[in-house]
Parts: C-alpha cells; sequence; structure tokens
C-alpha cells in the first residue's frame, strides 16, 4: 500500500466503506464496525464504492468478510484520532488477553502503553496525523503484563474537508521472531565461532567473531558479495562445496582460505546451512579459523618426517650390519626389498603400506646375527640343527625389533615372512591370510630373490625357475594376488633384479 492507499478521501461510507478497506488492503477483522463507525474513500482510489447504502445491504458480502476476518490470524483495529478505540477484532484476546468488549470506547495508547512505552506513541502518533506511516513494529503490553511485539499495516481515513477521521490497523505477532532474533543475536555475539548471513549472494550479518578474523568492521561486510573474502583459488571449491552442502549432499565442512583486509591468507573451515531470513531464503555460514592448526599439522609433518628419516636410517645401519656377517648375501636384503615394493606398488596399495613394506624388508633376516657366520657362508649341505639355527632367525629378528616402537609393524612383519599359505611355515604354522599382507609380499620376494641368487651351498637356479616356483605353488604355499603382480613384473612390466 503506497500514500496514495492510505489517504482515502472523498465519499462519505459507513460499514460498507470499512468491510472494502478490509478487501482492497488485505485486512482482517472478526466482526463489522458499529453502525457509528465511518471513514471516507477517495473515488479515484482502487476501492470502487457505489452509491450510499450498495454494499451495506449486501448481507452475503458481510457475512463473507466475517467469514474470512475469523479464519486469519492478524488483529484489526479502527481508532478514533484521538486514540479511542471504535472496534478491534477477536484476534485481541489470543494475543493480547483483552476482549474486545473490554476495549471499546477506551484509549488505545494508554492501555497497551503505559508509563515509559507512551514514548514510542508520540512519534506514531504525529505520523499518522502527517499521513505518512504505513508500515511499522511496535511492543505492546497484554493484559498479564508479558511485552508482545507486533507488526502493523495503517490506513488514515479523511473526511471530504480533508480532516482525520479515523486510523485503520492490521496487525500480526511476531513476538516470537523477534525472541528468536534476540536470541540468535545474543548467541552469536558472544559465540567463539564465526557466523554470518548470506542473502542474494551478500553479507546481511556478521558476528563480533567473523569481523576478528576476517579483519573487516561489520559496515564494510554489510552488502558486500560473500566471495570476495575467498582466495582466488579456492573461490570455485568453496562455490561447490557450499552448494552440496545446500542441498544435503556433503556434511562434513570444508576447508578453504581466505584475504583478510591486511592482505594475509588465513585458513578456515566452514559449513552452511539454508535458513530463512527476514522472510526470505539465505544462508547461514559458520566457520572457524583453523590458520594455527594448519601450522601445527604442518610443524607435525616435518616431525614425523625428520622421525622416519632417522628410524630408517637406524634401519639401514643394522641391514648393513648382518650383510656385513655374511658376505655372500650381500645386497640380498636390499633387492629383496627393491622387488617387495614394487609387487606392493602394482598391488597398487597405500604409498603408507609401501614404505611399511620395504622397511620391514630391509631388515627381514637380523635375526641371522644370531646364526655363525661359518653356517651362513658354510659351502654344501647343512645338518638339521643346523638348518634349524637358521630357522630361528624371524623369531631371534621379531625379538630384537619389537624394543623399538615404530609407527609401523616391522616386528610382526619379520616374524611372519616365513609363514606359508597352508600352514607349513614358520615359527607359528599360520594359515591363509593371517600374517600381515605385507609378511606375504616379503615372503614371495625372499623366494624369488634367494633362487634367482648365488648361495654357498649351490649356484644360482635362475629366475625363470624361480618365477616357476611361485607359480605352481600360487594359493598353497604363497598368496595368489602376490604371486599374480610378481608374475606380471617379470613377464609385462620387464622388471630385474639388480
Amino acid at each position: 500500500m503506497n500514500n496514495d492507499r492510505s489517504r482515502l478521501k472523498g465519499t462519505d461510507v459507513r460499514t460498507a466503506g470499512f468491510e472494502e478497506w478490509l478487501f482492497q488492503t488485505g485486512a482482517i477483522a472478526s466482526a463489522p464496525p458499529s453502525d457509528d463507525t465511518h471513514l471516507t474513500v477517495d473515488r479515484s482510489a482502487a476501492v470502487s464504492i457505489g452509491p450510499r447504502g450498495t454494499l451495506t445491504d449486501s448481507r452475503e458480502r458481510k457475512a463473507r468478510c466475517c467469514d474470512l476476518v475469523k479464519r486469519m490470524p492478524a488483529i484489526v483495529c479502527q481508532l478514533a484520532p484521538n486514540g479511542n478505540t471504535l472496534f478491534v477484532s477477536d484476534n485481541i484476546t489470543r494475543i493480547a488477553g483483552y476482549l474486545p468488549e473490554e476495549l471499546q470506547g477506551r484509549n488505545w495508547w494508554e492501555v497497551f502503553y503505559p508509563g515509559d512505552q507512551s514514548r514510542q506513541v508520540e512519534e506514531v502518533c504525529s505520523r499518522f496525523q502527517r499521513g505518512d506511516i504505513l508500515d511499522h513494529e511496535m511492543t505492546l503490553t497484554a493484559k498479564d503484563g508479558s511485552l508482545r511485539t507486533l507488526s502493523w499495516t495503517s490506513a488514515n481515513g479523511y473526511s471530504q474537508d480533508g480532516t482525520l477521521e479515523d486510523i485503520l490497523l492490521t496487525g500480526i505477532g511476531i513476538t516470537e521472531r523477534k525472541q528468536a532474533e534476540e536470541l540468535f543475536r545474543t548467541l552469536s555475539n558472544s559465540s567463539p565461532i564465526g557466523i554470518y548471513i548470506v542473502q542474494d549472494g551478500k553479507f546481511q550479518f556478521a558476528n563480533p567473531q567473523f569481523q576478528e578474523w576476517t579483519g573487516r568492521r561489520k559496515e564494510e561486510l554489510l552488502g558486500v558479495d560473500s566471495t570476495e573474502l575467498v582466495a582466488p583459488d579456492f573461490r570455485d571449491s568453496v562455490r561447490n562445496n557450499a552448494t552440496s552442502m545446500l542441498k544435503g549432499e556433503r556434511s562434513n565442512p570444508y576447508e578453504f582460505q581466505i584475504c583478510s583486509k591486511s592482505g594475509q591468507t588465513r585458513w578456515i573451515m566452514e559449513t552452511v546451512a539454508p535458513i530463512q531470513y527476514q522472510g526470505r531464503r539465505a544462508v547461514l555460514g559458520n566457520f572457524m579459523d583453523i590458520t594455527n592448526w594448519k601450522q601445527a599439522e604442518e610443524n607435525l609433518k616435518q616431525s614425523l618426517e625428520k622421525l622416519r628419516k632417522t628410524l630408517e636410517g637406524t634401519i639401514q645401519a643394522m641391514a648393513l650390519t648382518v650383510e656385513m656377517r655374511d658376505p655372500y648375501t650381500a645386497g640380498h636384503q636390499r633387492r629383496v626389498a627393491n622387488l617387495a615394493c614394487a609387487i606392493a606398488r602394482e598391488m597398487q596399495l597405500p604409498k603408507e603400506q609401501v614404505d611399511t613394506t620395504y622397511l620391514a624388508t630391509i631388515v627381514h633376516d637380523i635375526g641371522k646375527i644370531c646364526v655363525p657366520a661359518e653356517i651362513l657362508s658354510k659351502p654344501g649341505r647343512i645338518s638339521d640343527i643346523e638348518f634349524g639355527l637358521i630357522k630361528a632367525h624371524s623369531q631371534v629378528g621379531y625379538d630384537i625389533l619389537k624394543t623399538i616402537e615404530f609407527p609401523w609393524p616391522i616386528a610382526e612383519i619379520v616374524l611372519q615372512h616365513h609363514e606359508r599359505m597352508d600352514g607349513s611355515g614358520y615359527p607359528s604354522g599360520m594359515m591363509g591370510r593371517e600374517p600381515h599382507l605385507e609378511a606375504r609380499i616379503l615372503g614371495v620376494a625372499d623366494v624369488v630373490e634367494a633362487m634367482a641368487s648365488h648361495r654357498p651351498y649351490r649356484p644360482s637356479l635362475g629366475i625363470e625357475r624361480a618365477l616357476q616356483e611361485i607359480s605352481h605353488n600360487s594359493g598353497i604355499l604363497y598368496d595368489p594376488e602376490v604371486v599374480d603382480a610378481c608374475l606380471r613384473l617379470f613377464g609385462e612390466k620387464g622388471f630385474r633384479l639388480e
């Protein structure tokens, strides 16, 4: 409704004019005003009024109007210029606790805005007199003393000489909405999380924490395109992630960088959700500055890498100690490690698992440190007792390595690398996939390298013989997936033991 509609001037009508105003403005009431109620309507306005009495005699129209009013949730009232109540609809009881008859003839402003509240009335009444007020919010005092906030739409009725005759008001209760808004403001203002609202792509709200993290005051944020804060390299991913989350396709927070006012980049972790804000669709965003976390994470990664290199150096030194005692098998562990890692990569295992395979393999024979060197380098056939000493090397290796707190199951892999699928291996007779996958890979690589290399007690059997061995016993002694990967390396990928 515009100002022309609010100043209804022209022919004097009574009840019919009030009903017409209800229909034309969307106002609602539970009963028509009394017979002495009247207002004036401009003939040139959208309201079309016929000769006096035309609408008054329409019983059907009156009944329809009353029925419509009873089914609608708003308050409709008619006030005299001095504020006395001429008419008020039944909905006043639901919202303010008064019966309509309790208010008839009483001053509306004195009833609902006592004491200090009267100050908010002065400005509104002066604007009514000027005819320049249409929509406004006011908080009234209900019968039980509680405060109720309403959103009002108004229209003035004038006599033919331009005198203000009455004020017509419709009000919708918005107390719950106001309470929810106030609660949101209280929570968001004290929240350690950055909270914002974006509507039509622009910031409409930003709490203090959001302002602090972005380095921008509220005045610098409101009305600004929300993507301006996002670092250029992240704008597409933020848009895609936010869209997925708003559609319910994503629940996990996403991370990106923003550019602060000072030009610094900050890491942000964010979630978004669709909401209604001031009656329209909007986006509620929650984010945390995780820059310090990211830096700590990077520092931790660097520390872990240094630790890893230290552990690898220790393992390499241990491997070298074993090979120096057994010159005939010098390089055996290194060659087995290279083949085992190639098999792990061919099986498309994660990098962490490939690295674990390498570290375990490079020291898999460390237990041989307890085997006399003359047995390790003895030419010809060895006795059962001597073979028993050699078989103990996997247990001895485990006993040595278990004292070191590796972040990987190195000791267990070394212990299990002579176990076989059918349970014929040692030292525990484990079957099937009981041993670690890395141990099953190591077992195949160890056999292939040992058969293809020269030993003190026999010459090299050759790579073809070694591949025949694992192929023939695939699924019996050796893991078939590991065997297949190994055969592909030599048959299709051109892998060579070096």
